[in-house]
């Protein structure tokens, strides 16, 4: 099963301990082995830690995690894990050894996905790990990085619907939390046009756009079609490669 098909059964769930437990196990399924998802409010504090490895945090407070600094300034999927510290000779060395020390869970190589969702201050995201090579990770999990930010995107807005009260929509009826990622290209878009295009890009059908969305299925193909004239597209593949060239 594709990652994004596990949608319906994420927004079905009314309780956090549970959608974990599928985030986990969808994971695991596509070759993960650690899960760290940490997010902060705007002023970076009160963090909000699920973890598989909680022994990441034992000496580190989550709002020093160095993932969360990338988080604030840039959308862009960053490869994370001692198999990728070379690249980074610019951290400080407290976060040179806080990523160094992630080997002793194995943990060697993953991805940093930052989740910031329309509509909520929070920022932060998921960091997905392996026990994988450098190489064999570049070669099995990298070119499915945009697949799982889908996922955990999805899995972010419920977490934080969850624990806003079961907060879903908005007074007209669109969901008031918005998954569509920064993308220069959607930049002309508004919000909503953003969130059904980005949603269509992924491969998401109309019904289960409209569900996703909280909306009719005639009202993801208003949003569609505003979209496409604005764009200068005019099917679904033209859009996905449009959003897939430019996303990060």
């Amino acid at each position: 099963m594709k990652l994004f098909e596990h949608a319906q059964q994420i927004e079905q769930m009314t309780e956090i301990a549970q959608l974990w437990d599928t985030c986990l196990a969808v994971l695991s399924e596509h070759g993960v082995d650690f899960v760290i998802y940490n997010t902060v409010d705007a002023n970076g504090d009160n963090p909000f830690v699920l973890t598989n490895v909680p022994e990441i945090f034992a000496t580190v407070d989550p709002t020093n995690d160095p993932f969360l600094a990338h988080c604030c300034t840039s959308y862009e999927i960053w490869s994370t894990g001692p198999e990728f510290l070379p690249d980074y000779d610019y951290l400080p060395p407290a976060a040179k050894a806080f990523i160094s020390a992630a080997s002793r869970t194995g943990f060697r190589a993953g991805l940093g996905i930052p989740m910031r969702l329309e509509g909520s201050e929070r920022y932060g995201g998921f960091n997905i790990g392996t026990q994988l090579n450098r190489a064999a990770f570049e070669a099995q999990i990298l070119p499915l990085a945009e697949d799982f930010r889908f996922f955990c995107l999805l899995m972010h807005r419920r977490i934080e619907e969850l624990s806003r009260d079961g907060l879903t929509t908005q007074s007209d009826d669109f969901r008031a939390l918005l998954v569509a990622p920064e993308n220069a290209v959607l930049a002309n878009l508004s919000p909503r046009e953003k969130e059904v295009i980005y949603l269509v890009a992924k491969g998401v059908s109309r019904k289960e756009c409209a569900r996703l969305c909280g909306i009719s299925p005639n009202t993801v193909a208003e949003y569609t079609k505003s979209a496409y004239r604005k764009l200068g597209v005019q099917n679904r593949v033209e859009v996905a490669n449009l959003v897939t060239r430019s996303t990060g």
